[in-house]
């Protein structure tokens, strides 16, 4: 009776410790956002809430955002353009898949159409100012922060 009685808590014990081990998943997310830390990006949880009734673009987009600021221009700046990865009303010159949210101009969809297969990642959101640009990825296997960064770099 003794004996079942410490196999059971030894059990028990082995499965809480395993239960708190980060999965693979974690794992590579933690490494990944800490190399985006470590090359300057900004990286924070974050909800994007789309103007429904202006854009079509229905859904939140709940996700991890990778920001550049552009050195020397740290202070305001004005919204160039916003692109999200859902259908909408506008998508004049983008790729399949994405829409405008503040439209920009043929040259922006232009160089987005240039620079994402560069990325390595599916795009859920991309925002760029005057002194920063913002961008939301589906965070797959595939992605690198060294990616990331060279993709937001293309924007400045």
């Amino acid at each position: 009776m003794i004996w079942l009685i410490v196999v059971a808590v030894t059990l028990s014990l082995v499965g809480s410790i395993i239960w708190l081990k980060p999965s693979p998943r974690d794992t590579r997310l933690a490494a990944l956002r800490f190399d985006a830390i470590r090359n300057g990006l900004q990286v924070r949880s974050f909800t994007f809430k789309p103007d429904s009734a202006k854009t079509g673009v229905r859904d939140d987009i709940p996700g991890t955002s990778y920001t550049l600021l552009h050195r020397g221009k740290q202070q305001g700046g004005d919204l160039k353009f916003r692109v999200v990865g859902q259908a909408g009303w506008d998508n004049d010159g983008l790729p399949a898949g994405l829409s405008w949210h503040n439209q920009g101009s043929a040259a922006d969809a232009e160089l987005l159409s240039r620079m994402l297969p560069q990325l390595q990642d599916d795009l859920l959101m991309l925002e760029v100012y005057e002194n920063r640009v913002t961008l939301m990825a589906a965070e797959n296997k595939t992605a690198s922060a060294a990616a990331y960064q060279h993709f937001m770099e293309a924007f400045f």
